[in-house]
């Protein structure tokens, strides 16, 4: 295949000046679909870019033969594109050039973009022609322009009521790339879901002068009002509109610059004369900083900006302690604080702030009991608290509060069927039941609730492709489902699971590298997979996948060193994977100090959950076994001594599995016998189990 200089030789007459340079930029700057990259088009293997492009600067007198500059320019172009209008029709150096093109270049690789004008022109009006002669007649050799007319061209049209800009550029692009208009167009539709920062660019554009309209009303005060006015809904629309797009498809930069820039805003102004709209659209704005910040890890800084929205919301409610949206303003804020709370292990805390949200929804129902808004809060008020239930290890108070939350759900979106967000709500609370469910050693039950999540999440995906939401909800659903088949004792499904989890995860990163939420469920997947190879024989893997946990961990413990999960739970997880991993390869001191750190951190922990138990436990139990590996006979006995002592009230499959071990090795054979035969009943099959039998 030729190799050419140019991508294309844009034709136009001087006039048409900022046509050609609008042009010139929308195909140079236009990006090829990877899944179309390399791919075989019309013309040979479709490119990444369309580009360089070739416009002359300055109109040369035509003669018969271009000048040599331009000659050379034609000849290493591809394609020639000719910008349509009555002054190219009548431009001799345009028609000059289309006729060398057309006498020594294929004529197939002639496109055409109509300006202004018309095919033909108009009755009374040849003038208004759009297409030059030597684009309409046959050439002759002599390169001038004969009286026998051929074929109009098929033509891009950017006139109104014509193409329009995008479809315009798309089928020049398609001619280009020699693939088709529809399939372009449609993949050209996906990846705008993911291109928001045009908008958003524009929305803070506008929103910059903000501050100056602002500071403008104190001596302009009529002129003020309006401009304010337009300011306000401007905010409104970035804090409604603009966000809801944005969130779907994980921009966290954008949704972040969103809420700085409302909240700039709002400080150049007095806050004593901000009206109850003014000072809602402010706390709206705080709630969106905080959560970007939680998103980030950081759930100090969004701890502080949750607080000072309670503050304005709680503010407004007492104004007006009736108005249902300042009730449901002030509900969020304490939602939110108690949110944050209860990630810095502050239960006691979080439980007050989620039963006060609880009031509240109570509330709005009772005022409008057919507003299914108002629904959807009762419903959330029940499942917030039994995510704190379940984190306190209260299996029993969570089952039912999530039942009840699932109801609501399920009945608010019977009425919106095609509403994505309630649906992926419904999910997560799918989600929360079958964890539950699974602490109670249903496990049957569970898996049945993950796959019908798994299949939800499917549903939105298949209607949106773009909504990362829904995305990584399903990718935490395969990591749930994943452990629970490995409990079955189905290590190969329980592998595919962590597999799909981080298939799903990772391009959803490197969109949003910053998520702490993905960092973690990634970090989880890792574990989870390294769990599994591990028992599958396959030790040099799982070392490999516990590796990959080093720089996520990194990450998050130095976004949000109050997180109690981040850095004391994750790390004494990982901790007993590698511990594991060394042992088998008989490295007992490495052991020794990776979970001697590990047990002195839990039990730092001012309110340990019962997932930091069990870690705990199991940290214990192999500390012991690095122990007698090293022959310490008596510290290993008082390290399972104390395993036991550890975990003498828990009934957990996990912790159960844990005791047998420890009782085993202190060869206290009837009592193994008994938990071995309690585990048998409960089904559980996990190879840690199966392997003391």
């Amino acid at each position: 295949m030729a190799e050419w200089r140019y991508k294309a030789f844009i034709s136009y007459s001087w006039a048409d000046k900022a046509w050609a340079d609008w042009l010139a930029q929308a195909i140079e700057t236009y990006r090829t679909p990877p899944a179309l990259v390399g791919q075989a088009g019309a013309f040979g293997a479709v490119p990444a870019r369309l580009q360089p492009l070739f416009m002359d600067r300055a109109e040369q007198a035509a003669s018969a033969s271009v000048g040599s500059a331009l000659e050379s320019a034609l000849e290493a172009s591809e394609f020639l594109i000719v910008l349509c209008s009555p002054n190219s029709a009548a431009s001799k150096w345009v028609n000059h050039e289309v006729a060398w093109f057309k006498r020594h270049r294929d004529p197939a690789r002639i496109l055409a973009l109509i300006v202004a004008g018309q095919p033909g022109g108009e009755p009374g009006n040849p003038e208004n022609e759009c297409f030059p002669p030597a684009l309409t007649h046959r050439i002759d050799d002599a390169l001038a322009v004969t009286d026998d007319r051929e074929n109009e061209p098929l033509a891009s049209d950017l006139r109104e009521g014509g193409d329009g800009r995008r479809r315009a550029r798309l089928k020049l692009v398609a001619a280009m790339l020699g693939v088709g208009l529809e399939d372009l167009i449609h993949r050209d539709d996906r990846r705008r879901t993911l291109r928001m920062r045009a908008l958003l660019g524009a929305s803070l554009g506008l929103a910059a002068v903000m501050s100056a309209l602002a500071l403008f009303a104190v001596q302009q005060r009529d002129e003020a009002r309006r401009q304010r006015a337009a300011a306000d809904s401007l905010v409104e629309f970035m804090l409604t509109d603009l966000r809801q797009k944005l969130e779907p498809v994980g921009r966290l930069d954008t949704l972040d610059a969103v809420g700085q820039r409302a909240l700039t805003y709002y400080a150049a102004q007095d806050p004593g004369h901000l009206d109850a709209d003014a000072l809602g659209r402010r706390s709206r704005a705080l709630h969106l900083v905080g959560e970007v910040r939680n998103t980030r890890g950081d759930t100090g800084a969004a701890l502080l900006a949750f607080t000072e929205a309670a503050r304005t919301t709680g503010e407004l409610l007492q104004r007006d302690s009736r108005n249902p949206q300042r009730i449901f303003d002030h509900a969020q804020s304490v939602f939110w604080v108690g949110y944050a709370q209860s990630l810095h292990g502050d239960m006691k805390a979080a439980e007050a702030g989620y039963r006060q949200y609880q009031t509240y929804a109570d509330q709005l129902v009772a005022i409008d009991p057919a507003n299914p808004k108002w629904q959807a809060e009762h419903y959330a008020a029940e499942n917030n608290l039994g995510t704190l239930y379940y984190q306190q290890g209260r299996y029993a108070e969570a089952e039912p509060a999530f039942v009840a939350a699932l109801a609501g759900a399920e009945a608010v979106s019977a009425h919106q069927p095609g509403n994505s967000e309630h649906a992926i709500e419904t999910g997560v609370i799918i989600d929360w039941l079958a964890k539950t469910r699974a602490k109670l050693n249903r496990v049957a039950d569970a898996l049945a609730l993950h796959a019908r999540e798994i299949a939800l999440y499917r549903g939105i995906e298949a209607r949106e492709p773009g909504n990362a939401t829904a995305r990584k909800d399903e990718a935490l659903a395969w990591q749930h489902l994943g452990q629970l088949e490995l409990v079955r004792g189905n290590s190969r499904a329980a592998l595919d699971g962590m597999v799909r989890s981080i298939g799903l995860l990772a391009p959803l990163i490197a969109l949003e590298p910053g998520n702490a939420e993905l960092q973690e469920g990634r970090m989880r997947a890792a574990l989870g997979r390294a769990d599994v190879l591990f028992w599958l024989g396959r030790r040099a893997e799982a070392g490999a996948a516990l590796a990959e946990t080093g720089a996520a961990m990194a990450n998050l413990q130095s976004s949000d060193a109050r997180n109690v999960d981040w850095n004391t739970g994750l790390p004494g997880q990982v901790a007993v994977e590698m511990a594991r991993l060394d042992l088998a390869d008989g490295r007992a001191a490495v052991a020794l100090g990776r979970l001697n750190r590990a047990i002195s951190a839990i039990r730092a922990a001012p309110t340990p959950s019962p997932d930091l138990v069990t870690i705990l436990g199991r940290a214990m139990l192999l500390a012991g076994e690095a122990e007698a590996q090293a022959g310490h006979a008596a510290q290993a006995q008082r390290l399972w001594q104390g395993t036991l002592a550890q975990l003498t009230q828990a009934r957990a499959p996990a912790d159960l599995t844990t005791r047998l071990a420890a009782l085993k090795h202190l060869d206290r054979q009837a009592e193994a016998e008994q938990t071995a035969r309690e585990l048998d009943r409960l089904g559980y099959r996990h190879p840690a189990f199966l392997a003391l039998k």
